[in-house]
């Protein structure tokens, strides 16, 4: 549960991560988003987030998965799952990947065939950050922060991936669909790699054609 209005803050999450902003931009739409629902001074350390260190992180994460341990052509969906794992004795937040055949009529589709078993976590910075600050001391922001920073910085950044490396994470599928959201919760349809780029879901949900300009 958060202090948020559920539906607006995350159709204000899906607007940005389908929107032209930067991540670094969408991150800070979503923090000011929150912080007028929900003022506290520990909105200030999460807006100087180390983002683009990040993102190249990520990038160098991703693309070792992908040149180590394809996924094989009929792997056309990918969940790029946020999870709460304990490292060194320090509970953080993170994303992992893994995926299956998708179907879009299906909600059980990542449960069958799956790939990705073993594959490594992202270690991502930014998610360790926003979780330390949300729950760093007992008046912290909680999952007031973790909630919405956590998934909107991961569809964002999975968004700037998949047009970095649209062809590497294609690669012999017809299409890649891409979901981001937590293992124990809410997710977001990006949209999905094909030959001609990211193709943007008009649903949240599922992969429908996106019709926004």
């Amino acid at each position: 549960m958060t202090s948020y209005n559920a539906v607006k803050l995350f159709n204000e999450i899906e607007r940005v991560a389908k929107s032209e902003l930067s991540v670094t931009e969408g991150l800070l739409r979503i923090i000011q988003f929150c912080g007028t629902t929900r003022p506290h001074p520990d909105w200030s350390a999460l807006r100087t987030l180390d983002v683009e260190s990040d993102l190249r992180r990520l990038q160098q994460w991703l693309e070792t998965i992908m040149r180590t341990t394809p996924p094989p052509a009929p792997i056309t969906g990918l969940w790029f799952g946020l999870f709460n794992p304990t490292v060194r004795g320090r509970v953080t937040a993170d994303v992992h990947l893994i995926g299956a055949p998708y179907d879009a009529t299906d909600p059980d589709w990542l449960f069958r065939e799956r790939w990705g078993k073993g594959t490594p976590d992202s270690g991502s910075t930014v998610l360790d950050s926003i979780y330390q600050v949300a729950y760093g001391h007992e008046d912290g922001l909680g999952n007031d922060a973790e909630y919405p920073l956590a998934l909107a910085y991961a569809a964002l950044a999975v968004r700037h991936l998949a047009r970095r490396m649209g062809p590497t994470l294609l690669g012999d599928a017809t299409q890649r669909v891409l979901n981001v959201g937590f293992d124990s919760g809410d997710f977001l349809c990006i949209g999905a790699i094909q030959k001609d780029g990211l193709i943007f879901s008009e649903s949240s949900e599922v992969m429908a054609p996106w019709k926004g300009g």
